[in-house]
């Protein structure tokens, strides 16, 4: 009897100590208050009290026991979308007449449209490519004709449609300091011309660097190739075609390069030196049939606008004759449009 008392007095004390360990209940929740309210002991599970007046569906109401839903009814966050804002002005990809290592930004519009006293008018439209490379179409009249070696009248051969291919990397794209370099392709379409077909290409490699905010030079090495074909040995009943590369090659290489100075905040001052190919139809020496001409051109260029470039300057097509009299006054006007490359990028 004593042992049974034992185990009911031990039972006894620990159910007594688990009950004082539990939490007290929350007011409202069936432990405490008026028996006959909503909240109170009264209530029975399923009947109207025991959900007052709750709404089924929506947001349950907040009172000062139960913790807000921190994503009831959060506003939808709109994802930020890229940039399409318009872009400052750009590097240009020619000096004067020589190109540079800089390439057009991608999908931006490049147009320029150039007059001179000589009665030339060129053209020249091109398109960034994925900020590594650009495409491009123009009119050149920088081809000249003549028909003997002792002609000093030398004409131009226009319009000379070429199509170009330029890639590269941007300054200080692969590691700081590093130059703008771009590797151009340029070849025409034959022209067909006095009844001879001409065609030229070159293969350009121009590395461009700023030297502070106001200067930057460029400088770089063509490989040049031409052909002429006709009665080029003045027999009308005979015909044949010549190319440059028959000839010796270091014909073929020359180097050209231009500076650009900022004096004021929108004005340039260009210098560049190029070379351009003349064909001599009826030259007794193959040698004097294809040559490349050095041209010296110096100029202005002034940004009315970020798109917007105005050219001005003198070009010299061959500056070895020291002919001032067959030097152009020239003015050229230049557009870039980044109306692609907001579209391009609104889509993304």
């Amino acid at each position: 009897m004593k042992k049974v008392c034992g185990l009911v007095l031990t039972t006894v004390l620990i159910s007594a100590a688990i009950a004082r360990a539990q939490p007290p209940p929350l007011p409202g929740d069936g432990g405490g208050g008026d028996g006959g309210s909503a909240t109170g002991s009264g209530a029975q599970i399923g009947s109207d009290a025991a959900t007052g007046d709750q709404p089924l569906t929506g947001n349950p109401p907040t009172g000062p026991d139960q913790p807000a839903d921190p994503y009831a009814n959060q506003p939808a966050v709109d994802t930020p979308r890229h940039s399409v804002t318009p872009r400052g002005p750009i590097n240009m990809p020619e000096v004067l007449t020589t190109p540079t290592g800089w390439l057009l930004p991608a999908a931006v519009i490049y147009s320029r449209t150039s007059i001179d006293t000589g009665g030339g008018v060129t053209s020249d439209w091109r398109v960034g490519l994925g900020d590594v490379a650009e495409f491009g179409l123009a009119t050149t009249d920088a081809v000249r004709e003549k028909m003997t070696l002792q002609d000093k009248q030398v004409d131009r051969i226009q319009p000379y449609v070429t199509a170009s291919f330029r890639l590269g990397v941007s300054e200080d794209r692969l590691f700081e300091h590093q130059p703008g370099i771009t590797l151009g392709f340029r070849k025409s379409f034959e022209r067909n011309h006095d009844n001879f077909r001409t065609r030229i290409a070159e293969l350009t490699l121009v590395a461009s660097k700023h030297l502070g905010k106001n200067t930057a030079i460029h400088l770089g090495g063509a490989f040049w190739d031409a052909s002429l074909a006709g009665a080029i040995d003045g027999d009308p009943e005979s015909r044949r075609e010549m190319t440059l590369h028959d000839g010796d090659f270091k014909d073929q290489i020359k180097v050209f390069g231009g500076i650009e100075v900022r004096p004021l905040p929108r004005s340039q001052i260009l210098v560049d030196l190029g070379w351009s190919p003349e064909f001599c139809y009826y030259c007794s020496e193959d040698k004097d049939k294809i040559r490349l001409r050095p041209t010296l051109s110096w100029g202005v260029r002034y940004a009315v606008a970020d798109f917007m470039n105005l050219e001005s300057g003198v070009r010299v097509p061959d500056i070895a004759s020291a002919n001032l009299l067959d030097a152009q006054i020239f003015g050229q006007v230049t557009f870039t449009s980044w109306a692609l490359r907001r579209a391009v990028d609104s889509l993304k």
